[in-house]
């Protein structure tokens, strides 16, 4: 994987420089092609090379005569032509080779471009993703990778053949009068000028347009995840007003920039056809006088020349304007690539000591920020293999946090974790979450089918182990009823199953693992109390697994073997549940208003 977007351009090198060589070999075609068209007219004037008085034109009528046998003019037109076909042939044949090479190396570095930024985002961890936003990333893998790969794609065909073009044309038009070649050099710079000028004004425009397509589409993001919530509380016209000014804002930015972009082409035929006009009033009485015998070639080879050299300069400002854009989406991509994350793998030595606790929380703080405003304070417990450890706590008292802190998606700010006596910063962290297995507070599915699910889960379970572990999990009784069983489909996110179907299929994927610790982090909260109570019954029929239950409910976790009581981010009280009752006022609360209320 690429650490910049600079590396991928040195991995395709290769194909990179050779698109453009090959373009070059077509250019020269282009360059000679007016020449020849010359020398035809002005063998049809002389008669024989030899009296030519243009040497480099002589030279290319001497080519044509070579094999020209019958010696005629209409021979030599015909002969012309006939070279001037083959090189167009071979330069069709050539651009379509470079244009082949264009798109396989803009392809290459778009998809290396695209998998570096997807493994970036894997490593991640949830403090980093939250800090770049997802709908940042989704930008960058999607628009900003097209715009690098179009960049690549024209740098390849066009940044070497046009200045080639351009310079030739030049020199071409210098040969053949440099009066003519005088005007023509004036031209250039003026029409860059110009283009630099615009450039410069609409370049800022792109990073702004980047950032708007960042906000639609977490605008986009945010509503399709809370359609239910926006159709509910009637405010479809307000999602729709916000989303209009948002791509009203982007729409105006656009045209701003489109608009000053859109100036590039008349300015530079103004410019083309005012040297046009000065040139003809300036050399009309020398270069189009009667005694000039060569003026009819002379200016037809002219003409095509400055054709060329408008076209080019014309075709360049196109392939600035996008390589700028490809610049702007490179720096973006950069600015992703290069974030480095805070939890990797450090493959260390360690040693695990089977006598210590199996998860050691040891005088844990944490903070999301990296400051000193600590989230979870002082959290000081210990998990000992085999037993059901329950975690209860009311909203935002940061469950959840520490389920992130034992899985290691976040790295405690003060104190340390341990994990059968080793700190979870040196222990390998593959084999660490391998031994996990997750249900979250959200139930994800992906997109596929049950099976294809649970195979995420473990690789190697077979049919009937699926089968097992949706009984465990209390699944199986609706899986049963799809004529395809475990091969049901599975839309994007699980939309076709209810919160509760999700929740035991979740449960189901974790079990086929056979972790060595289960952790359910409130992912019974959509069951019935029997469903709930009969998987718990399941789960702990595990006797050698060590299962973490986060939950708000008291009849969740009641006959846990020890529970954690959170207020606030720290621990008010720890315990058997009797304990608790007698010694935790807050504990004692919850139970009294879900228990015995009820």
């Amino acid at each position: 994987m690429i650490k910049k977007v600079s590396d991928s351009y040195k991995h395709n090198i290769l194909s990179i420089a050779l698109g453009p060589f090959i373009k070059i070999i077509e250019a020269i075609f282009d360059l000679l092609i007016p020449l020849f068209m010359k020398a035809i007219i002005d063998l049809n004037q002389y008669g024989n090379p030899e009296s030519i008085p243009n040497k480099i034109s002589s030279s290319v009528a001497s080519f044509i005569r070579a094999f020209n046998f019958s010696n005629n003019t209409i021979s030599d037109a015909l002969v012309g032509g006939l070279i001037i076909l083959i090189m167009g042939v071979v330069g069709y044949g050539l651009t379509m080779i470079s244009q082949y090479i264009a798109a396989v190396s803009s392809v290459a570095v778009g998809t290396e471009v695209r998998e570096s930024l997807y493994d970036k985002m894997l490593k991640l961890s949830k403090k980093e993703r939250e800090q770049v936003s997802n709908s940042k990333l989704l930008t960058v893998i999607n628009s900003d990778t097209y715009q690098l790969q179009h960049g690549v794609l024209l740098f390849v065909r066009l940044v070497i053949r046009a200045p080639f073009i351009l310079i030739g044309s030049l020199v071409m038009s210098f040969i053949l009068d440099w009066r003519v070649g005088l005007a023509f050099t004036a031209i250039v710079p003026l029409i860059f000028l110009v283009n630099f000028l615009v450039l410069r004004k609409s370049s800022k425009g792109y990073v702004e347009i980047q950032n708007d397509l960042d906000d639609l589409s977490n605008k986009t993001s945010e509503t399709t995840d809370g359609a239910r919530v926006v159709r509910a509380s009637n405010q479809q016209d307000r999602e729709n007003n916000e989303f209009a000014i948002k791509t009203n804002a982007y729409q105006d930015k656009a045209i701003k920039v489109n608009r000053i972009n859109s100036l590039i082409n008349p300015l530079t035929f103004a410019i083309t056809s005012i040297v046009l006009i000065v040139i003809i009033l300036l050399l009309q009485n020398s270069l189009f006088s009667a005694s000039n015998t060569q003026v009819a070639s002379t200016i037809i080879a002219e003409m095509a020349y400055l054709s060329q050299i408008f076209f080019v300069v014309v075709q360049f400002s196109q392939v600035i304007i996008e390589i700028v854009k490809a610049h702007v989406s490179s720096k973006r991509i950069d600015s992703v690539l290069s974030i480095n994350p805070s939890i990797v793998n450090e493959n260390k030595q360690y040693l695990i000591d089977n006598k210590a606790p199996l998860i050691r929380f040891n005088h844990v703080s944490f903070s999301f920020m990296d400051d000193d405003n600590y989230f979870l304070n002082d959290l000081d417990f210990q998990i000992r293999k085999g037993e059901t450890f329950g975690v209860i706590g009311g909203t935002g008292s940061g469950k959840s946090t520490v389920i992130n802190l034992i899985e290691r998606f976040y790295d405690a700010s003060k104190g340390d974790v341990l994990y059968q006596g080793v700190s979870l910063k040196d222990y390998n962290l593959n084999d660490l979450r391998n031994d996990i297995g997750l249900v979250n507070q959200k139930s994800s599915l992906f997109k596929g089918t049950i099976k294809s699910n649970f195979l995420m889960s473990n690789p190697a379970a077979s049919d009937e182990d699926i089968i097992n572990a949706l009984k465990q999990a209390q699944a199986y009784e609706f899986v049963s009823k799809y004529e395809d069983g475990i091969n049901h489909e599975v839309n994007e996110g699980g939309l076709n199953f209810s919160g509760g179907q999700k929740q035991r299929l979740c449960i189901a994927r974790a079990l086929i693992r056979k972790p060595n610790i289960l952790i359910l982090d409130d992912s019974t909260s959509a069951l019935d109390l029997l469903t709930d109570k009969r998987i718990r019954e399941t789960i702990n029929s595990f006797k050698d697994m060590t299962k973490v239950i986060v939950s708000q409910r008291v009849s969740t976790i009641q006959h846990a073997d020890y529970i954690l009581v959170l207020e606030g981010g720290q621990v008010v009280g720890q315990g058997k549940h009797n304990d608790l009752l007698m010694n935790c006022p807050i504990y004692k609360e919850i139970y009294e208003t879900q228990i015995r209320k009820e």
